[in-house]
């Protein structure tokens, strides 16, 4: 709905004068061509009608004027003596004054109607342009698609420009001298035909929009007021909005920093400090009193050694990968490889740490090679692998069974250990989070099922956690999607 009076579709007045004249002279020939060819004797009504079809499409002083007309054109061709103002009976002097009264009052109703009618269509139009507005200001992420929406409505629905300049002063502050400056044109159009509005909350200012008006009009009528006014006030509150969203999301990410930094501080205290303790420890031990201990004391120190080493090694090698993760500098460099080769070397580096534990192995023989970062996807297989094996019974086995799920490759990796509740089956996948029971215990880093996730979702798979088939334990889904396009050479 453009810039416009709600009254500006009937017409400037010089053009409705115009209308009333034509109206006249085609009642006059209407009526001419009726008395001769219908034998029609009441002409009233043609030039009645005349009268209603100008005050319909014009203003009130048009209509007035057609039924000043047509009851002179009447007077003079129709009525006896024939064209003269003169009337001969008494009741002639009645039917045309009748005709003038009915004339100019149905030119008023007719008038008032039309006026209605175009009020509302503008209101409909202004409606309409609010509507957009807020659906747009609804789904608006920060202050830029604000006024990005704010300039799109203004030019479709109002054919006007909008400049729209945001104050990033602190609350109560008055802003800028040029902010302020603007600020004293506010509500009035200047002479480049500018109109400037304050974007206000009830606290404060934040902002401030200008409006370029079209050339043709000079200023606004109160439906155009309340339109730029309501539209103005609507800006301000998403303003409002996506700032408040704005500082909420940065306490939120500060928070979580200073949660994940205390989570860094705790787990390296213990998962540091621990395997460290105890390669000093057995160092101290090889030192003061290898030369009494027999060989026997002096491997369990040196396995220990090596043990203790090789968890620190892969702590560190964690919080490396999940680094990586969170910068996002872990590219992939995919190539096509068997499942079953990932699931064995994976199960084979963990035998060295879990000797006891059975892994038997479900495949299915027709899934094909998949094409993934093969080291990736081993280390995200092992990590939730020694996650299960972690937590079973030492006699029970770890099942992994490989299918595929439509158009993905589906990895169940089930244990017999205490499960998770569900509660916490989403939490588990986060950086530094354990529970006291289930398959994260006061043992775990924090970090495997993280990485795992992380690794997962950049070949755009899912995992989850889910109960055990038959209530016991729990089960790791791993889904990934399966490429169909084999090279002609798998190497």
């Amino acid at each position: 709905m453009p810039f416009r009076a709600a009254n500006a579709s009937l017409g400037p007045p010089a053009a409705g004068y115009l209308l009333a004249l034509a109206m006249a002279l085609l009642a006059v020939l209407a009526a001419a061509a009726a008395e001769h060819w219908l034998g029609l004797a009441d002409l009233s009504l043609v030039f009645m009608l005349a009268v209603l079809l100008v005050a319909a499409r014009t203003r009130t002083g048009p209509a007035v004027v057609t039924a000043l007309l047509c009851f002179l054109a009447y007077n003079f061709f129709f009525i006896e003596p024939r064209y003269t103002l003169y009337i001969s009976a008494s009741h002639g002097v009645a039917t045309v004054l009748l005709f003038l009264a009915a004339a100019l009052l149905a030119g008023r109703m007719a008038s008032q109607l039309a006026m209605k009618v175009q009020t509302l269509h503008a209101a409909h139009g202004n409606a309409q342009a609010l509507q957009e507005l807020s659906q747009r200001l609804a789904v608006a992420a920060d202050e830029a698609d604000v006024a990005t929406a704010a300039r799109d409505v203004f030019r479709r629905h109002l054919r006007a420009d909008a400049w729209v300049r945001l104050d990033q002063h602190p609350e109560g502050s008055s802003g800028g001298s040029d902010t302020n400056a603007w600020r004293q044109q506010q509500g009035s159009a200047s002479e480049h035909g500018w109109l400037f509005l304050p974007l206000r909350t009830p606290d404060q200012d934040v902002g401030v929009i200008g409006l370029k008006l079209p050339e043709h009009l000079e200023g606004l009528d109160e439906l155009q007021h309340s339109l730029v006014h309501a539209m103005a006030d609507n800006m301000a509150q998403a303003i409002l909005r996506t700032r408040l969203v704005r500082d909420l999301q940065t306490e939120r990410v500060a928070g979580e920093t200073e949660r994940l930094r205390s989570a860094l501080l705790s787990s390296v205290s213990h998962d540091l400090r621990t395997p460290l303790a105890a390669i000093i420890g057995a160092a101290d031990s090889l030192d003061n009193y290898g030369d009494r201990m027999d060989g026997a004391d002096r491997r369990a120190l040196l396995d220990m050694v090596r043990s203790e080493g090789e968890r620190l090694d892969r702590y560190i090698q964690n919080l490396l990968d999940m680094t990586r993760l969170g910068q996002g500098a872990l590219a992939l460099e995919r190539d096509w490889i068997g499942i079953d080769e990932l699931i064995g070397s994976a199960i084979g580096r963990l035998r060295r740490y879990q000797p006891g534990t059975a892994f038997p192995v479900s495949l299915d023989p027709a899934i094909g090679p998949i094409h993934v970062h093969p080291a990736l996807v081993e280390q995200a297989l092992f990590n939730v692998i020694e996650n299960a094996a972690k937590f079973s019974p030492a006699d029970a086995a770890v099942a992994i069974h490989v299918r595929g799920d439509g158009e993905r490759l589906r990895i169940d990796v089930t244990d017999r250990g205490p499960g998770i509740p569900e509660s916490e089956r989403q939490r588990i996948f986060d950086m530094f989070y354990s529970v006291e029971r289930g398959d994260r215990g006061h043992n775990g880093t924090g970090l495997g099922l993280a990485i795992c996730r992380g690794v997962v979702l950049a070949h755009g798979g899912e995992v989850e956690a889910l109960p055990g088939p038959d209530g016991r334990g729990t089960t790791l889904r791993i889904l990934l999607p399966m490429d169909r396009h084999l090279p002609t050479a798998v190497p």
